[in-house]
């Protein structure tokens, strides 16, 4: 017991180490800006890979030459990786980084529902939680990131996506727990849909570069459907923080109002730390230096 006391008095008082959760298609390539500018003021970040992406991702020959209709019906394994086995391997991590000193657990997009149940887990072993406009269930009538983008607040002033010029590959392989996306598209009217709902404020150049470093064609299904809502005295327990992006238009400012309210309501007397930053939902690496300053602000 006094052994472990002492080694948690030591812990508390070494520097943190930011670590990263993607979101939906997203890998640990994703955060090398943010990486690199927090390591210029001085941080240690470790960005995570989720079971099934970055060197561990499969990219099917059918996508490789963009015979579409092929890999938007083949299988992939990713249809059988659940929220359970992302939560596994991030609290894995997590347990691992602490031992060299306190953990800043942070999740963009999709991936703040991992950070989420991560956070119910092991409140314990997390200094702070940060959400990058990022998904955070709280309530019985929107468990999941499915529930809270079918609600009004997440349509509210923002495009509604052309389903017939689209990276998106529709629902039919959502029917068999996959989420695919031809990334690989030179479609101009997709291109620019994706552009102005994911990072309005990159040029085609710019996008092009994040998704094809940054991104991969498919994901499982199972992470958005997922009942993950936070508990107030596990994950309520944990300094929080919520950044938005005010150019975001795929978790809307609504919806991220609904998001950090209801929260709130769960954990009044630790409510979430707010910030902005003018970026949009994918094109917040564009902006890695004023990330990297209001995550630098979070330390202490």
């Amino acid at each position: 017991m006094l052994e472990t006391a002492r080694r948690d008095s030591e812990i508390a008082t070494t520097a943190p180490t930011f670590v990263f959760v993607h979101g939906l298609t997203g890998n640990s390539f994703y955060w090398t800006p943010v990486v690199r500018e927090l390591a210029l003021l001085g941080h240690r970040s470790l960005p995570v890979d989720l079971p099934g992406h970055g060197l561990d991702a499969s990219i099917p020959l059918s996508y490789q030459a963009q015979e579409i209709a092929t890999f938007a019906a083949g299988p992939s394994a990713m249809a059988g990786i659940t929220v359970q086995d992302n939560v596994a391997h991030v609290i894995e991590v997590v347990q691992s980084v602490r031992s060299h000193g306190p953990v800043i657990l942070v999740g963009h997009s999709l991936g703040g529902i991992t950070i989420g149940l991560v956070g119910n887990a092991i409140p314990e072993a997390i200094h702070r939680i940060v959400y990058l406009s990022a998904f955070c269930p709280s309530t019985p009538d929107a468990p999941s990131a499915m529930a809270l983008s079918q609600t009004p607040e997440a349509v509210k002033d923002v495009p509604i996506p052309n389903p017939d010029h689209s990276l998106f590959l529709g629902m039919e392989p959502v029917s068999r727990g996959l989420i695919r996306f031809n990334l690989r598209s030179a479609d101009p009217e997709a291109l620019e849909d994706f552009r102005l709902t994911n990072m309005p404020e990159a040029t085609l150049e710019q996008m092009l570069t994040v998704i094809n470093f940054g991104m991969q064609p498919e994901d499982g299904a199972q992470t958005s459907f997922a009942d993950a809502r936070v508990e107030a005295d596990t994950w309520g327990r944990i300094p929080h923080s919520y950044i938005r992006l005010t150019r975001d238009n795929v978790i809307s400012a609504a919806l991220t109002t609904k998001m950090i309210d209801d929260a709130d309501r769960l954990t009044p007397d630790n409510p979430f730390d707010v910030h902005s930053l003018p970026a949009g939902h994918v094109g917040v690496v564009l902006q890695a230096r004023e990330l990297a300053a209001i995550l630098d602000g979070l330390v202490g």
